[in-house]
């Protein structure tokens, strides 16, 4: 918390430097307040009784925008999550404001760094993503949410569409992406990403590092390493693969390696208005060496999306573990008008599912039943 503070008086002052202090030849400074309003209520069946959940949640999002001339600008993104929910179950209301974003940006023609409170994801997959090291975006949330991570990110865009990424993470005391265990307090993370054009695509290295806190465990912090290639081409049919190799080498986990390696492919059908079908496979495993494959678990996923009309699209997204044997089965329905879109979802889920369980993404609820969901953008 202690940093926390610390880097929103940093932020603060650098804004504040910005806007008062640049030349007077700077141009004037650019305001842009938005906000998103959404309500929504889930009827579930669980354990053989039906449960309600509703809430409502609003995001006021404001950008200050300082350009300095035609190649150069500065702006700084701050935005709230304020929500109140009530349980069934639980008998009880949650009511909570939060930050959800602050960072400052600074941009050139081919450059760009974030400091703050930001959302870094990368890496081709859509549904069972064996790069989701940061985020836990959901395909199946009409919202789109996902915590952010504090940090400082550049990237370099080269003229050929190459790009480099560069990172360092700190003050982050909950697990993101995949996590078990979080990092240890005071520790900074550091990593980056090379990705280059190829025929018809793109490919990329990336990599990652962090001391984890084991003891919750009652282990030994230990070091952690992270590497990764993916790739995606887009010829007859999309195609596209993240492999990541991850080393643990400590006295918590059963396994020094962890492996993930996720194949897609993707294509539009000239049926109707044009149905969007895209699939994908996870292998994931654990072994003692990098090379070998002592346990692994498999998953497969499914997306399908049709659109009815200029307004209304339909979305169907099926999941299947197969060391489980069981089924995740989403369907939605979604009607976008300017500044307002409803959003109605029946669901089948595994009765033990829950905000951390599944193939490779975050279930909303568990059991079977529906969602209504009204999200206004003003």
């Amino acid at each position: 918390m202690q940093f926390r503070c610390k880097l929103f008086c940093y932020m603060i002052l650098m804004v504040v430097c910005i806007t008062v202090l640049l030349p007077g030849n700077s141009r004037a400074v650019e305001y842009d307040f938005r906000g998103q309003l959404s309500g929504w209520t889930i009827q579930s069946r669980h354990d053989d009784a039906w449960g309600n959940s509703s809430g409502l949640r609003y995001i006021p999002r404001l950008i200050l925008n300082q350009p300095i001339n035609d190649e150069l600008f500065f702006d700084t993104e701050v935005s709230l999550n304020g929500f109140l929910a009530a349980n069934s179950e639980e008998l009880r209301e949650k009511t909570e404001l939060e930050l959800y974003r602050f960072k400052l940006r600074f941009a050139t023609t081919q450059t760009e760094t974030r400091i703050g409170l930001q959302k870094i994801n990368f890496g081709p997959s859509m549904l069972l993503r064996s790069l989701r090291w940061f985020d836990r975006l959901d395909p199946r949330d009409p919202l789109q949410m996902t915590d952010g991570v504090y940090a400082l990110r550049f990237r370099y865009n080269a003229l050929n569409n190459a790009n480099l990424w560069l990172w360092g993470l700190y003050g982050n005391d909950d697990t993101k992406g995949y996590e078990a265990l979080p990092t240890l307090s005071e520790e900074p993370e550091f990593g980056g990403r090379l990705q280059y054009p190829v025929p018809n695509g793109e490919v990329a290295a990336t990599f990652h590092t962090r001391r984890v806190d084991a003891s919750t465990a009652n282990g030994t912090d230990f070091t952690e390493n992270r590497f990764a290639l993916d790739g995606r081409w887009n010829v007859a049919i999309g195609l596209w693969f993240e492999s990541v190799l991850q080393q643990q080498k400590n006295n918590v986990l059963a396994r020094e390696w962890t492996k993930m390696t996720t194949l897609g492919m993707d294509y539009t059908f000239g049926v109707g208005n044009g149905l969007h079908v895209l699939g994908e496979h996870m292998t994931a495993g654990l072994s003692d060496n990098p090379l070998s494959w002592d346990e692994d678990r498999q998953y497969s996923a499914l997306n399908m999306n049709y659109p009815l009309g200029y307004l209304d699209t339909l979305m169907a997204v099926g999941y299947y573990s197969w060391e489980q044997g069981q089924y995740y089965q989403y369907l939605g329905w979604q009607r976008t008008y300017d500044n307002m879109i409803l959003n109605l979802s029946l669901f089948i889920y595994p009765q033990d599912s829950n905000e951390q369980s599944g193939p490779g993404q975050a279930t909303m609820v568990s059991g079977n039943g529906g969602q209504i969901m009204i999200i206004f953008n003003h």
